[in-house]
């Protein structure tokens, strides 16, 4: 493998400006199946708001701070940690330095067998800041954290409460909770008054709801987004409906579901923290003291895509690809396994969307689960195909940079047997162009065209295994690479949902 193996979308390469015959790898970091998830979010995201940054404290003698697992109220088993990275990683906005999530969970994990924050009455904060070296520590209660989809009125509802400990004294510092609601809702007709009595049927609810605003001030009280049109509206009730779930799975997919109303829950609750010392993030003098290491972004669930450090050789071939990827925040795992194709510079993947969700605990859309995704350099095209709707999109490839192309660092430390064939071993980093970094190892199967069948990588938020199963050399019939009659073509996504 060469040390850039990166590849414009036209087919050519930098080998092959260099007079080898190579084959190209199919890139999809910009391709169909990216293209898919960033429509989604465009079409689906809603934005924070606008942050402001504030002096620090030099006076306030909590530096350091532990933000614990919350108590679940829900029925949402990923709402806590969501909610709770969200309010770690703004902890720095109010001049706090916090302790990496990922080291709270494993000390308090190792040390007291403690991994729900339904378990932290079997201790005190004082243990706890003695035991993870902080100066405070941030308890939580999750109390929604939900979606109702009716297609007429579609309600989503996040809700928790936080407070501060000083981990010294074991006073309360501070405590605040907040609601957040929103609505996407039909307007038009018989259907938007049905929409408009509905909502006001659920604030009467809410209002009516037991809460625990003795411990979190504000607890009570709920911050209406403004609403939205229902998406689909102009196809009636069920095509309202059919917009909403698959919004709905989506964002179960992507781990973006309820992240706006997230994101402005804890804007709110965490403006009226008291300012702390200084954080790299917050104006002003940062305080004297070492940050933690590791602080971690926000983790984005990995999606299936062909890696760029795989290549395929020159010959035509058809394989089974499975990539495992484990979130490091969480160890959350996603699965999805791939049938490749390539014939020429053409190329070819198909994914089952709905397996990967169901094997989760979700589901997608029904006819939205089954997608193929077809390179067709030749034509500067790429095609999305939907077999169970028998619909496609068409997107142009744009060619890619040099300076676009990931650099990758190739030493060669062994050999090994991989399914049968024998591999030459490589440890590997790679460098994208945003400067994000993954390193790992390759294994390079040496008696079919030197194919990478197994990849064993690791970034910041994932490691991820990705393994090419059933090779077979050869060429693949050419209709595979192209799209089958009877299909018709898709403006936009508003078209896939809508079809029946």
């Amino acid at each position: 493998m060469s040390k850039e193996s990166g590849v414009k979308r036209n087919g050519e390469t930098e080998k092959r400006r260099n007079g080898e015959n190579y084959s190209p790898i199919p890139r999809f970091s910009d391709s169909p199946i990216h293209f898919l998830f960033l429509l989604l979010f465009t079409v689906f995201y809603g934005c924070a708001l606008p942050r402001h940054y504030v002096q620090p404290n030099p006076a306030n003698p909590i530096k350091t701070v532990a933000v614990l697992p919350m108590a679940n109220h829900t029925n949402d088993v990923e709402g806590p940690e969501t909610v709770r990275e969200i309010f770690a990683n703004k902890l720095t906005e109010r001049c706090y330095i916090f302790k990496p999530i990922q080291e709270v969970n494993q000390i308090l994990k190792d040390e007291m067998g403690i991994t729900l924050g339904s378990q932290l009455d079997m201790t005190n904060p004082q243990e706890l800041g003695k035991m993870l070296g902080v100066d405070g520590v941030v308890y939580g209660d999750l109390y929604n954290f939900e979606e109702k989809t009716t297609g007429v009125l579609n309600i989503r509802r996040a809700r928790a409460g936080f407070k501060l400990i000083d981990a010294k004294t074991g006073q309360v510092m501070w405590g605040k909770g907040q609601g957040v609601k929103s609505e996407t809702r039909m307007t038009k007709g018989n259907a938007g008054a049905v929409a408009d009595v509905a909502s006001g049927l659920s604030k009467a609810q809410d209002k009516r709801e037991k809460t625990d605003a003795a411990v979190y001030s504000g607890l009570s009280e709920w911050h209406d987004l403004p609403p939205a049109e229902a998406m689909g509206q102009q196809y009636g009730f069920m095509g309202a409906l059919a917009a909403g779930l698959a919004e709905k799975a989506i964002k179960k997919a992507t781990g973006t579901f309820l992240e706006r109303e997230s994101n402005v829950m804890i804007e709110r609750i965490i403006d009226t923290l008291p300012v702390g010392p200084g954080s790299e993030r917050c104006g002003g003098t940062v305080a004297a003291v070492q940050p933690l290491p590791g602080i971690l972004p926000e983790p984005k669930m990995p999606e299936f895509s062909v890696p760029g450090y795989f290549e395929f050789g020159k010959r035509d071939f058809t394989a089974l690809m499975i990539m495992t990827s484990v979130m490091k925040s969480n160890n959350d795992k996603m699965i999805f396994d791939s049938r490749i194709a390539k014939l020429g510079d053409k190329f070819r993947s198909e994914v089952d969307m709905a397996k990967a969700l169901k094997a989760k605990g979700g589901e997608m859309p029904p006819g939205l689960g089954k997608n193929v995704f077809i390179t067709r350099p030749d034509l500067k095209l790429d095609y999305i195909l939907y077999p169970e709707k028998n619909k496609y999109m068409e997107l142009t490839i744009k060619e890619e940079a040099d300076g676009e192309r990931p650099k990758i660092e190739k030493k060669k430390i062994g050999s090994e047997t991989i399914d049968g064939h024998p591999c030459d071993k490589y440890q590997v980093k790679i460098t994208y162009k945003d400067g994000n970094t993954e390193e790992g190892y390759l294994w390079e199967a040496k008696d079919i065209d030197r194919f990478v069948i197994r990849a064993e990588m690791e970034n910041k938020d994932a490691k991820t295994v990705v393994e090419l199963k059933n090779i077979r050399l050869g060429s693949p019939p050419r209709n595979l690479f192209e799209v089958p009659q009877g299909y018709g073509k898709a403006a936009n996504m508003m078209e896939i949902f809508m079809e029946p």
